[in-house]
């Protein structure tokens, strides 16, 4: 069953819409073609004025309270409607009022055949901004800014027992002004209570055959391809798949042939979604949206998702894109100012021929010019040429010695040894510029040599502290094969160590460990690997269980698009060194 795209009508303008109704517009004169009777100019209290939009369910209206002159938007539909989305609509709204970015809802009731909603009047929707912006993609910051007000919306909704079940564009929509940076929740039709109210427990998965219910576009893949039970975690990857589809020019590929008409069209869309993987949508865009992603199709039904982790991930991307504070929508989008190029003006240069004195005097000079040392020899001579051989090869030994001596002084671009004597690391001056990759690629295999000899955690602590400032000397923070290679010579180093001197308490049952701790990682897969292994290593039992993060955390960094290494990847490696030093 496909969701009818109602943002439109709780907003004073209006626009097709992925399953849209279609546009229309007149006076509350007009008749609803439905049974051929005509909607009354009053229902309720409220007197009906210019029609936003109709479709499938029923109607809806910009109406104004007989005696207070507030403005709403009315949804009209008959009682007797197949679908009475009004009806549920009505149960929903008392459960969210009071929440940023919920409609009021004035009143409701039924009066002759005709159910009505008295709604907040809201702006356009994100699918009519989208739209008329007309560029095929929208700018970072507003897509920033819808993650982290949707994920609120979505935290306040299933704080409250509520699935929304129909994320999409159509069903977002901006306040009016003065509230015209928030981002609205609107079409609760299909939205149901996944908290029992009688027992006040999550209901309970199945896997009997269901019909659809959501849209063709942004419903998760579980329920839309496989006919899962929603949960909380299908409106999250709703959410992910909306973000991805306003980031993608011309959107995500299943949407760009419209609505499907037939059951044939629809297999082959839900073929399509179902074979999308994470790193092919997510392909040049930054690694939040892919982890969030995939961070959501990793929950577990009955699991409640971290939203204040990803609210904090999508701040921290825009203060890294130089945006600042993204709680706020704002449209159209802001110009970000570039800063002026410097203009450097030199005086001009006389175009007119020096005087002639003064060009003999130079003339005179070029002639004296003397461009030979006065030591140089004629190589003419056989015994001339010997000689400068002799020289140069002199020259070259003494360059060399003077190279070897100078590599032990440390310049402030380069590597230098720890004033440990104990330690196998280097450091990095991070007061130097940035090194180049081949430079970089070259600090990491000098780790990894010193790993395999490593006796000693506290050795092991610093090599791998030496290793993330090594990953940190330049912008790039992809986790290239040389870190790679330096992350599996770790994990063997403390799984199977050739020279290790293994602490006592990490001798014999270092197989059982490792299996302990990948049953724990099993049982706690709803959380991100890398945030759950930042979280892990810092109580970590012994080297055979920080083997078993090290192996994961090159698993899971290597498996994501571009093999970025994150903030939480970071924390983990920080952590690692941290812990290594405390088990010494």
């Amino acid at each position: 069953m496909l969701s009818l795209d109602e943002g439109s009508a709780y907003s004073e303008s209006t626009g097709e819409s992925e399953g849209s109704w279609p546009e229309s517009s007149g006076s509350a004169s007009q008749l609803d073609e439905q049974d051929d009777d005509q909607i009354p100019y009053y229902l309720g209290h409220y007197y009906l004025q210019d029609l936003l939009g109709s479709g499938y369910s029923g109607s809806i209206y910009r109406a104004v309270h007989v005696h207070n002159g507030k403005t709403v938007a009315l949804k009209v539909q008959d009682v007797h409607h197949e679908c009475p989305t009004n009806r549920y609509e009505r149960a929903f709204y008392p459960l969210l009022q009071g929440g940023v970015g919920m409609p009021t809802m004035w009143e409701a009731g039924v009066q002759g055949k005709w159910d009505y909603l008295a709604i907040d009047l809201l702006g356009p929707s994100l699918d009519q901004l989208y739209r008329k912006h007309g560029k095929g993609v929208m700018d970072l910051r507003s897509v920033i800014s819808i993650a982290i007000q949707l994920i609120s919306r979505l935290e306040l909704m299933h704080a409250r027992g509520v699935l929304h079940r129909d994320i999409q564009l159509g069903n977002c929509t901006i306040g009016l002004p003065p509230f015209e940076k928030t981002i609205y929740m609107i079409d609760f039709g299909f939205s149901k209570l996944y908290i029992d109210p009688v027992t006040r427990r999550h209901i309970p998965d199945s896997k009997k055959p269901r019909d659809f219910i959501g849209n063709y576009w942004f419903s998760s893949v579980a329920v839309h391809c496989r006919g899962k039970v929603p949960s909380r975690r299908d409106d999250m990857e709703a959410a992910a798949l909306m973000l991805i589809h306003l980031l993608t020019p011309n959107g995500l590929s299943w949407t760009r042939n419209g609505v499907p008409k037939t059951d044939e069209a629809h297999d082959r869309l839900k073929r399509e979604k179902k074979n999308a993987r994470p790193e092919d949508l997510c392909r040049g865009l930054p690694s939040e949206f892919e982890e969030f992603l995939r961070y959501c199709r990793r929950l577990n039904f009955m699991d409640r998702p971290d939203y204040q982790r990803w609210k904090d991930e999508f701040a921290a991307l825009a203060e890294e894109q130089g945006f600042g504070d993204c709680s706020q929508f704002e449209w159209p989008p802001r110009v970000l100012e570039k800063p002026s190029p410097r203009v450097i003006t030199t005086p001009k240069r006389s175009l007119a021929p020096p005087p002639s004195e003064e060009l003999n005097e130079i003339l005179r000079g070029l002639q004296n010019l003397n461009l030979a040392p006065p030591d140089r020899e004629v190589l003419g001579d056989r015994k001339n040429i010997q000689r400068a051989a002799r020289q140069a090869e002199k020259k070259s030994s003494l360059a060399s010695s003077d190279a070897k001596k100078n590599s032990n002084m440390a310049p402030s671009n380069t590597m230098v040894p720890s004033d440990n004597a104990n330690s196998d690391v280097v450091y990095i001056k991070r007061q130097s510029p940035a090194v180049g990759a081949a430079k970089k690629a070259d600090l990491i295999r000098q780790l990894r040599v010193r790993v395999s000899s490593a006796a000693t955690n506290e050795a092991l602590a610093e090599i791998v502290a030496g290793f993330v400032e090594a990953l940190q000397c330049n912008s790039s923070k992809t986790l290239t094969n040389a870190a790679t290679d330096f992350l599996d010579a770790l994990q063997k180093q403390l799984a199977q160590p050739s020279v290790f001197e293994v602490p006592v308490r990490t001798s014999q049952n270092s197989r059982a460990s490792v299996m302990r701790t990948r049953s724990r990682e099993e049982s706690q897969a709803k959380l991100g690997i890398l945030a759950r292994l930042k979280h892990d290593v810092r109580t970590a039992r012994n080297n055979a269980a920080l083997a078993a993060m090290v192996d994961d955390f090159s698993k899971a960094t290597n498996k994501t698009s571009g093999k970025t290494i994150t903030k939480d990847g970071f924390a983990f490696l920080e952590g690692l060194s941290q812990r290594l030093k405390e088990m010494r």
